[in-house]
């Protein structure tokens, strides 16, 4: 027993050496309980990003194949870039009446109030800018315009803004299609011959 008991009075005996943070002044490991508001832990902060950061411009400098920059998604799958691109769609409510959404007007640099009041004056009835589910703004047009406002953008905005025929898509029975197919050609076949 008496050995025991040695041992525990010589633990007791030998200080520890205690390593003191040369900016906050308290041991290393009482940094991250410090006050938030206090300025040795704004300092300290300071000093960790300033470490954090000198790894990552290293890294910065490695080039790597444009191969592995590609986000993947879980499951394998490679996130593809979206492109821009103005979806309508035709909403009935009420049975009888019908409200024509156009979403997407925004990703091409189109002031939503101006074209709100274009799609309210050209057709002569109400917009309105709402959000939709996902949180992104759309305009809603009071009235079955789904062909006509498909027509008015390209017309007002496809020069200016870049809009072409195969940026305007459609939302039928729950399924997004281009609004105009691969139909060019019918120019041709409207040629009357005598």
């Amino acid at each position: 027993m008496a050995s025991s008991s040695d041992r525990g009075h010589q633990a007791a005996g030998i200080p520890l050496k205690v390593t003191y943070d040369p900016i906050t002044g308290v041991p290393a490991e009482f940094n991250e309980y410090l006050p938030k508001d206090c300025d040795e832990h704004k300092k300290w902060k300071a000093a960790q990003a300033a470490a954090a950061e000198a790894p990552a411009a290293e890294l910065q400098n490695l080039k790597l194949p444009a191969e592995n920059i590609e986000k993947k998604l879980p499951g394998g799958k490679v996130k593809k870039k979206s492109r821009p691109e103005v979806i309508l769609e035709r909403n009935t409510r009420n049975k009888k009446k019908c409200v024509t959404t156009v979403l997407g007007l925004d990703t091409f640099g189109v002031k939503l109030q101006d074209a709100s009041k274009l799609f309210g004056k050209k057709f002569a009835s109400g917009a309105a800018i709402t959000k939709n589910p996902m949180e992104k703004d759309q305009i809603d047009v009071q009235g079955d315009f789904l062909d006509q406002a498909a027509e008015l953008i390209l017309k007002t905005y496809g020069k200016d803004k870049g809009i072409s025929k195969g940026n305007i898509f459609i939302i039928e029975n729950k399924k997004k299609a281009a609004y105009f197919g691969d139909d060019d050609d019918d120019d041709e076949d409207d040629i009357i011959m005598t």
